[in-house]
């Protein structure tokens, strides 16, 4: 320890310097003064059912805007993981009339009457504020418990019996784009965000974590249905994330491929075997990039299908 300090005092950096920056950061100090201000200025059911409500509004179209601009670039038309099939005003309409009725008339009133659920719970939004290190793991576990349920529940969806009367709906955008995440029938909004909130009900009591959660998630979400191959995707810096590419095949195909974030589940019980040997095609012809940690290890060979 003594080494590195005077090796960082020698480019003119305090390792003590270095650790109170971290607590303070990590303590989230500098947030303090803004929450307080909300709480002083704002009843507490306005600040989880009517705030939630307009950070998930922001987050999810926000999030949409930089890929729809990439579909009027033509240097990004390469990246296009469907290249066939360019997304077009009149199908981006009919999916954001759909999706303002649904967050009007059915998110919306969940939300609010979340409120007193939340409060049941013991959900608060006082101070003190739990720690970004804290919210950071709550998070990654979030992620793990959301994708083990949504896996499932959307593995029964595609069951041949009850597919067309709810999961079909979200399948019309074979070539999905950002806001089609939530382009879904009521029914299974409801089933999916009762996935959502696992994390949150295991884990946590505090409503900024369940802001940051919800942040997060919707980043994933939207990614996952962009229809972009871009270089800097979290899969190629993340082993096990599925991204855009794993997400757009099961668009296309209508199969296969139906964890939500991560790859493992997928390749544990044999549903993405298809796509793997596809995407072993198109990175021989130089289409694509996409591999994983399976794909790395294994070289792309399959396991036996075990469910």
């Amino acid at each position: 320890m003594d080494v590195l300090n005077a090796t960082l005092l020698e480019h003119g950096i305090s390792l003590s310097t270095m650790e109170a920056t971290f607590h303070e950061l990590n303590s989230l100090k500098f947030l303090e003064p803004y929450w307080q201000a909300m709480l002083d200025n704002y009843s507490e059911f306005v600040i989880v059912s009517v705030f939630t409500f307009i950070l998930h509004e922001v987050l999810y179209f926000g999030l949409w805007i930089p890929y729809l601009v990439l579909d009027y670039i033509p240097y990004f038309a390469k990246y296009k993981i469907q290249r066939n099939k360019t997304n077009n005003w009149p199908d981006t309409s009919r999916c954001l009339k759909a999706l303002l009725f649904n967050h009007v008339f059915i998110q919306l009133p969940m939300i609010l009457c979340s409120d007193y659920g939340l409060r049941l719970l013991g959900f608060t939004a006082a101070m003190p504020l739990p720690k970004a290190t804290t919210i950071a793991w709550q998070c990654l576990v979030s992620y793990a418990l959301e994708d083990f349920y949504f896996y499932w529940i959307h593995r029964f969806l595609h069951w041949k019996k009850i597919y067309k009367y709810v999961h079909k709906v979200h399948h019309e955008y074979a070539a999905p784009f950002g806001i089609t995440a939530e382009y879904a029938h009521p029914i299974e909004t409801m089933f999916l965000g009762i996935g959502t909130f696992l994390g949150p009900l295991f884990l946590t009591r505090h409503l900024l974590t369940l802001w940051v959660w919800l942040a997060v998630r919707l980043y994933e979400t939207v990614d996952d249905h962009c229809g972009y191959e871009l270089p800097f995707s979290l899969t190629s810096f993340i082993p096990f994330w599925a991204g855009p590419v794993h997400h757009d095949f099961h668009h296309e195909k209508f199969d296969g491929n139906y964890a939500s974030v991560f790859t493992i589940w997928d390749w544990v019980f044999g549903t993405d075997e298809a796509f793997r040997i596809a995407q072993a095609e198109k990175r021989e012809q130089g289409v694509s990039q996409w591999s994983d940690f399976f794909d790395k290890v294994f070289g792309g060979k399959k396991k036996a299908k075990v469910a």
